[in-house]
């Protein structure tokens, strides 16, 4: 049987399987030990790439730099995170990220991000939108072409994010 090319996967199964794998890594770095170590042999004698670890005290809130203005084009939120992880080609990434309460426009957003809140709370309302909040443990997927506002709680908000972006970094 051969395999082509014919079947492309669909907008909805790109973020599902996104969302899937981005979790499983999060779990994965969580409930591993820091010694854990991947080394697994192939019939061509090449090695596999090395696992990328999410820093447990990143996901805790340590690590993370200075806090800093954060697109002040876009609003007013003070930030900071480590991108932890980009393909060679950049078109997905993964980071931590935290922000003092504030809040900050999305114009057509030129990708697809997944956010998993690690703590506190983030806001999210759509254009002509209500809002909807989103506190520890729930995530949800930006898609490409959202516009809203992101608005972080008065406790502030920490997450992990996971951006297709189809080779646009950082926009």
């Amino acid at each position: 049987m051969t395999l082509t090319n014919s079947r492309k996967i669909s907008k909805p199964a790109k973020i599902a399987l996104l969302t899937a794998w981005s979790l499983f890594m999060l779990v994965l770095g969580n409930n591993v030990d820091s010694d854990f170590v991947v080394n697994k042999s192939f019939a061509s004698s090449e090695q596999s790439p090395k696992l990328v670890r999410l820093d447990k005290l990143q996901l805790a809130g340590e690590n993370l730099g200075e806090f800093s203005p954060y697109l002040p084009d876009r609003g007013d939120l003070v930030a900071r995170g480590d991108d932890v992880y980009y393909t060679q080609d950049e078109n997905l990434g993964i980071g931590v990220w935290e922000s003092k309460p504030g809040s900050m426009t999305y114009d057509d957003l030129q990708y697809d991000e997944l956010m998993l809140v690690l703590e506190g709370q983030l806001i999210m309302t759509a254009v002509g939108g209500e809002p909807q909040y989103f506190n520890k443990g729930d995530g949800f997927v930006l898609p490409m072409g959202w516009s809203g506002m992101l608005a972080v709680g008065e406790g502030g908000v920490r997450k992990i994010w996971v951006s297709y972006m189809g080779g646009i970094k950082g926009e």
